[in-house]
Order: C-alpha cells, then structure tokens, then sequence
C-alpha cells in the first residue's frame, strides 16, 4: 500500500526524472564524441528530441497532481469559495473533455503509424510506440483531473492548489 501512495504522489516525476536524466546524459556524450573525437552521435539527437516531445504530456498530469498548472485566476478569486469549487469542477470536467479528444487523435495517429510501419530515421524505433507513450501521457493526465475532481467533491482539496498539498504534509485539506 505504501508504494501505491508513493506512486500516486511520484509516477510522473520518476518519469521525468528519468528522460531528463538520459536527455543530458546523451547531450554530454554527443558533445564529448563531437569536440574530442569529431564524431557526433546522430541516434542521440532523435532520442532526445522524442524524449524532450514526450516531457510535454507528461508534465500536465504530475502538474495537475502537485497543484502548479498554470492557469489565469483573477476572475475566480474574487468570487464566493463555493462557486469557485463549482467553477474549477466545471473546467476541469472540460479539461477532461478535451484530453479525451486530444486522445482520440492519439489512437488515430497510432492506427496509421501502425498500419505503414512508420518507423523513426536513426534508429528505427517505430513511431506507433513513441505515439502510444504520448496517448499514456494523455490518459494520465485524464486520470489527475478525475482524481482532483474526488478530491475536491471529497472535500479533501478544495482547489486544484491543494492538491498536492498532502504531497508535503502528510495531511489533505479536509483533514485536520
């Protein structure tokens, strides 16, 4: 159980740690081999590339979960604290909406690679898996705004900000 609570509060970051992790470690190599040996390493520059694309749909959902998004609240704070739970229900049940849309896509891009045997330049990794990791990305993502939507409807955060505020307390809003 213990692991389950430390994956729902980290998956993302361990995710992201990692491709960060082999995005710099194959950027300090490329350059190493480029300048010492006059020999650059073209395979890591298409896994970078792909792992720095990737980052981006990763990034929402461990957002969405740690309570950073951005996100333009001048209007909402000046209103009353149950219509601003209303409101942030609203909008995340269309952020819903549109992952889900933005997922549909996904599989129409994964059918067609998948169908051609659409494959990467250097190292002909096949583009259906790189564009699957991206749906997984999405789904995430569909995931955190569901959660938050619990959480809130629970009553354990009453914003998407404090969502992740368990995260360094040990304790969500709702608990004293």
């Amino acid at each position: 159980m213990k692991l389950v609570k430390w994956l729902d509060k980290n998956f993302e970051l361990v995710i992201l740690a990692i491709m960060l992790a082999v995005m710099c470690c194959l950027s300090f190599a490329n350059v190493i081999m480029r300048y010492a040996f006059h020999h650059a390493l073209t395979w890591s520059d298409e896994i970078c590339c792909y792992l720095l694309a990737l980052s981006a749909f990763y990034c929402l959902p461990c957002a969405v979960r740690h309570g950073v998004s951005i996100k333009v609240d001048t209007f909402t704070t000046m209103m009353p604290e149950g219509l601003q739970k209303i409101l942030g229900l609203v909008c995340d049940g269309v952020m819903i909406l549109l992952l889900a849309y933005l997922f549909k896509g996904t599989q129409e891009l994964i059918a067609k690679a998948a169908l051609i045997h659409q494959a990467s330049p250097a190292l002909a990794i096949p583009v259906a898996d790189i564009y699957r990791a991206m749906a997984f990305g999405i789904l995430l993502g569909i995931f955190r705004y569901a959660q938050l939507m619990v959480r809130v409807l629970q009553g354990k955060a009453t914003l998407e900000g404090d969502n992740g505020n368990d995260i360094q307390n040990g304790k969500g809003a709702g608990e004293e």
